[in-house]
């Protein structure tokens, strides 16, 4: 009796393995193959062995779909095949939308060799760049990369890699791979971060409400920090004009965000109203003003590779130098309702009239 009780078990588990193994079938997508062997070519393509200390990944995968599938799957054939994962910082997933198809670039830092691939309606193509700074980041090689299948993921990709190796801190970087790309407002935002919980940290029960104004990189960076979104009600944007900023600049310094600390249960909020010192990145980085703006604008290669390699470079100096590049114009304070009220309007003509 016993024996035969042992054999229902036994079988009873083998007929579930076989169950969740045909569900898996079934439910496996049918690009899942094709995925996984163009990522064993790429590995072969750029001489790297598995789990190298030097190999990045980057995909959007479990953002970008295929067919109106979800593709989250691709998240474990990429760690299985290269051995990266997100806890070693080396299987980053970028954030798209939804409407984006399935890309995938791997970059080995110490050859600047990149191979990128992504999936074109009935398959996947790939492109080899040479990714080393002093390569790619000219405004000829940048336009030639760009003009292949790689298109208009060239920055973002680009930019993430070549920052990457650079070693920025994790909270950073999680900023950026939701950005989509590393730009010099993302790197302030993140600076503005780390200023307030030096000189306005948060105690129990308080939280961030941030006005970002003009809506710029800085506000995902903030959101990424601290968890502040629209939704929660602590992240919001608005459009103003650059005649209204020069009202509130100090030193040739317009304001950028206006960072509120709120307390619902004392019912205080106590604000500062942050700028920017951007001279002093050019002139630290050895980027110029006029690369950031460059004649024809987005169309011109040097648009990116200005942004590319100010990002680099700051992302790896120390932030008690960085620190001061953040400007404070202003302090404020008053009742915790104050921050609807900035968040409701011209946020600095409230921010001075308190």
């Amino acid at each position: 009796m016993m024996r035969n009780m042992k054999l229902m078990v036994v079988f009873s588990c083998v007929l579930s393995f076989m169950m969740v193994a045909m569900v898996w079938a079934l439910d496996r997508p049918a690009w899942i193959d094709s995925g996984g062997e163009v990522l064993r070519q790429a590995m072969s393509e750029i001489g790297a062995s598995k789990a190298d200390p030097n190999l990045l990944v980057l995909t959007n995968a479990g953002y970008g779909t295929i067919d109106n599938q979800s593709t989250e799957t691709f998240l474990d054939t990429a760690q299985g095949e290269t051995g990266c994962s997100m806890g070693t910082r080396s299987l980053l997933a970028v954030h798209t939308g939804i409407q984006e198809p399935l890309f995938c670039a791997l970059f080995r830092k110490d050859t600047g060799k990149l191979v990128f691939f992504k999936w074109t309606g009935k398959g996947f193509d790939q492109q080899i760049i040479d990714a080393s700074p002093d390569r790619i980041l000219t405004p000829e090689a940048w336009k030639k990369a760009a003009s292949g299948i790689i298109g208009s993921k060239m920055f973002g990709v680009v930019s993430l890699s070549v920052t990457w190796a650079e070693n920025p801190p994790w909270p950073l970087l999680l900023a950026a791979t939701f950005h989509d790309h590393f730009c010099p407002g993302l790197n302030a935002g993140y600076m503005v971060g780390q200023y307030l919980t030096k000189g306005l940290p948060l105690g129990k029960g308080e939280k961030y409400v941030f006005v970002t104004a003009p809506g710029k990189c800085p506000a995902d960076a903030l959101q990424m920090m601290f968890n502040a979104t629209a939704g929660k009600a602590s992240g919001y944007t608005m459009a103003i004009s650059n005649q209204s900023l020069k009202k509130y600049a100090k030193g040739g310094i317009p304001p950028w965000i206006v960072a509120m600390r709120v307390n619902m249960k004392s019912d205080t909020c106590e604000g500062r109203v942050l700028g920017f010192d951007w001279n002093k990145a050019y002139g630290k980085t050895g980027v110029k003003a006029e690369e950031m703006a460059p004649p024809g604008g987005p169309q011109n290669p040097m648009f990116w590779v200005a942004r590319a390699k100010i990002s680099r470079i700051l992302a790896r100096l120390p932030m008690d130098e960085l620190l001061g590049y953040v400007v404070e114009l202003h302090q404020f304070s008053g009742k915790a309702s104050l921050a609807d009220q900035v968040a409701g309007g011209d946020p600095y003509a409230v921010a001075w009239n308190n």
